[in-house]
């Protein structure tokens, strides 16, 4: 099995070394362009809108709990005076 996968040993050690040769005499491209990617990456990272309502991520649109809960709340309004049922609420965010 060594003797199989030696060529490519010797491939990536040829490689690699070239690589370190190339960084050593040029260190200033291989600092200043990553840091200049990431400044202009970082420009699209700040308008990044996350979503974080969980019926919205994993419950598809025309789901049946959907509708299931439409009907519950039809014909079984949540009450909030004094009487108020907490199993009742249907959704996360209605409690008021």
């Amino acid at each position: 099995m060594g003797c199989k996968l030696s060529f490519v040993d010797d491939l990536l050690n040829r490689s690699f070394y070239k690589l370190g040769l190339v960084v050593g005499k040029q260190p200033g491209y291989f600092i200043i362009i990553p840091v200049l990617l990431t400044l202009l990456m970082i420009t699209g990272y700040q308008r990044v809108h996350y979503e974080m309502d969980p019926e919205y991520l994993f419950s598809p649109v025309s789901g049946q709990g959907k509708m299931e809960r439409r009907i519950v709340e039809e014909y079984f309004k949540v009450n909030y005076t004094h009487r108020f049922n907490v199993g009742r609420i249907t959704r996360p965010d209605s409690a008021a």
